[in-house]
């Protein structure tokens, strides 16, 4: 008996050497947003226990599949598209939280920020995005496939297509640094820059190979099981003023015939419904019903999948079942890699124009414009220009020289000019207007979370005629200028995931100078501290409480002195501190303190409701007597503040939306405040 089971497994044995099982190829075509119904599709041909023996991609296929083939699982794949800021990726800015904090304190101004070349004509040898972010991470997805090497090696052996715009010809890549030849498959021409790789310069492969088969078959393919989310060629009137379908119909067009063969060449052709969405539709919930479409376009070829199982023959293991355990490439980060990462990631852009925009109904409308730019023959030298438009109008030139480990040596010219009234203890004193001059020169040492500065300068004020009555003096004075040199320093920390929404982290800022009034009497010191956390019990709800102080041993000076009012920091004064329920600039003592907390909740996605209060108190300099002066009966001495509000804001791209509905003890009436934009 032993010995008739031991012949039988012996042609078992030599009937499967004899007659191997067919090779399944899985070919996924290009798309862009489109080609994420791709990981749908692998769900039910995973569940339906088909073999995969060779990935074959073009553009968003390539990447699907290229992740696919090194270990990526389906549900894997689902969360990390779900998961990804498209619009990010799809661009080349610097995240926000791996920006330096004076780099990001800037960027939060504006709406619209552009990258652009020394040289025009450097700009045109690219695309409209050069792929940082999207090459960034399709490098760290692709971890231990860095090294040039031979794709038939990997888990499931597989290739891409790109083309090579020097020749027009199709490239196969079946070798080489994955993420590159990814890469190079979806550099759609005008919006992503071409990769550059030796004598080709290689285009989305799109263009001339959009869903191939015949690449499949080449590898050895028996059987193929295509997943395709081109569409048929559109109407005129279905691409009038829809620039991304002229674009995609360009596609369509080059490859036509070839598609068409190569739909014929599947043994099982899995055609997805892509009616409403587009190329572009990387939102979300488009990614998440792309997903879906996929899934049901594949379960639709469910009986044709089993059919071609069963034509398959045994199958055993799957192939795709033991990626996981497939050694890959060791990475030796060396000259080597350093070069690939580079060529796949390039340098983060140096020039940069931008723009910002408000609107609220104390100033009305407000413009401000920026320039960053290094020339390539001074790399370590830094240029800036920034005019902002408005009631308050200024401009500014900005230098910094590059010394070494993140420090600077940096310094500003502004000129400013400005005109707004003074209130004092709730009355109007004055109508001021000035033309500022500044100058600073300054070391300065940036972190991601951290920002110091250290040195001087000087800054004149020139008024129009008016009178002010300082604290100390009985009778008003005439003044027309004010000019002081600083010396000082400053140190600020901010984690904060969002500029104004944030819902974790804190920042604080210490500030200290030492003035020297070339227009009074002696020099006098100014201190000056901030404090604001974010504390979030739920999603959705966040406890913001913040406080802040500052205290100046002289009052004689209008432009140093303590000041307050507003939502927005420093919006006539450098100095001035936000206060809800006072809408206005207000002058305090020497000595001021204040604090409070908001409570806000989020509805819906985007819109946000805010309770908050904040008190504080002012007093000339006795701190010993500092509380009984601030709530005492004499406004000589001190007084205190009370105010609170209620807040309507709108997260909008272009910035916040908001309404506030606030009141104080100094107002004593209700007041409003309507804004739209960034802070600047």
């Amino acid at each position: 008996m032993k010995k008739i089971i031991s012949f039988i497994t012996l042609l078992l044995i030599l009937s499967t050497s004899l007659y191997p099982r067919k090779k399944v190829a899985l070919v996924l075509s290009g798309g862009g947003a489109k080609g994420t119904a791709h990981v749908g599709a692998l769900k039910v041909i995973e569940k339906a226990g088909i073999p995969i023996d060779y990935i074959v991609g073009t553009s968003m296929g390539a990447i699907v599949g290229s992740l696919y083939s090194i270990g990526y699982t389906p549900e894997t794949l689902d969360s990390i598209f779900m998961a990804q800021d498209w619009s990010h990726l799809l661009s080349d800015q610097i995240q926000r939280e791996k920006m330096s904090l004076q780099a990001r304190e800037q960027s939060d101004k504006y709406i619209l920020s552009l990258p652009f070349a020394e040289k025009p004509q450097d700009a045109l040898l690219g695309g409209v995005i050069q792929g940082r972010n999207i090459g960034r991470m399709l490098w760290d997805l692709t971890e231990g496939y860095h090294d040039s090497i031979d794709f038939r090696r990997m888990p499931i052996p597989f290739a891409c297509v790109s083309q090579d715009l020097v020749t027009g010809k199709e490239i196969v890549h079946r070798s080489g640094v994955l993420p590159i030849a990814v890469r190079a498959s979806m550099s759609l021409p005008g919006i992503f820059a071409p990769v550059n790789l030796g004598k080709y310069i290689l285009v989305d492969g799109g263009f001339i190979n959009n869903y191939p088969v015949d690449v499949a078959r080449e590898m050895g393919a028996d059987i193929v099981i295509g997943v395709d989310v081109q569409e048929e060629l559109k109407t005129a009137k279905e691409m009038e003023n829809d620039i991304i379908a002229q674009i995609t119909q360009l596609i369509d067009l080059q490859s036509k015939d070839k598609w068409q063969r190569n739909i014929k060449n599947s043994d099982v052709y899995i055609h997805v419904n892509m009616k409403g969405y587009s190329s572009a539709s990387f939102k979300t919930e488009a990614i998440d019903t792309l997903i879906e479409r996929g899934y049901h376009a594949a379960e639709a070829q469910w009986d044709n999948l089993i059919a071609v199982k069963k034509k398959i023959g045994t199958v055993g293991k799957l192939p795709q079942e033991g990626r996981q355990n497939i050694p890959v490439p060791i990475n030796y980060w060396g000259q080597e890699q350093e070069k690939y990462r580079h060529l796949l990631i390039g340098d983060a852009p140096k020039n940069s124009l931008n723009l910002g925009a408000r609107y609220d109904n104390e100033e009305m409308a407000a413009l401000i414009f920026n320039t960053q730019f290094q020339f390539q023959a001074f790399p370590k030298n830094t240029f800036g220009l920034t005019i902002r438009l408005g009631n308050k109008m200024f401009g500014r030139l900005d230098y910094a020289f590059h010394l070494g480990k993140e420090w600077h040596l940096a310094s500003a010219y502004d000129l400013e000019f400005n005109d707004f009234n003074i209130y004092s203890q709730g009355k109007r004193v004055c109508e001021i207007n000035f033309r500022k001059h500044k100058f600073v020169i300054h070391f300065k040492r940036s972190w991601r979370e951290m920002l110091i500065n250290l040195g001087g300068g000087i800054t004149n004020y020139n008024y129009g005629d008016f009178l002010y009555k300082f604290e100390n003096e009985q009778n008003e004075t005439d003044i027309e200028k004010e000019t002081y040199l600083k010396f000082g320093g400053a140190c600020s920390f901010n984690n904060l995931d969002h500029p104004i929404f944030a819902t974790k982290g804190q920042s604080f800022l210490v500030h200290y100078q030492y003035l020297i009034p070339l227009t009074q009497e002696k020099p006098f010191h100014v201190a000056s501290f901030y404090w604001r956390g974010i504390f979030s019990p739920t999603k959705r709800f966040a406890i913001q409480p913040w406080f802040t102080g500052r205290y100046t041993t002289s009052d004689n000076t209008v432009s140093e002195a303590n000041t307050l009012g507003g939502q927005e920091a420093g919006k006539y004064f450098e100095q001035q501190v936000p206060f809800f329920g006072i809408n206005r600039f207000e002058v305090a003592h020497q000595i001021l303190f204040l604090a409070g907390t908001e409570f806000r909740q989020r509805i819906l996605k985007n819109h946000y409701i805010s309770i908050v209060g904040n008190v504080g108190i002012t007093a000339q300099d006795d701190w010993l007597h500092l509380f009984k002066n601030s709530f005492g009966d004499n406004p000589h001495y001190g007084y205190y503040y009370a105010g609170g509000a209620l807040k309507y804001d709108w997260k909008t791209v272009i910035g916040p939306i908001g309404l506030t509905l606030h009141y104080s003890n100094r107002t004593k009436s209700l007041g409003g405040y309507i804004r739209a934009g960034f802070d600047f």
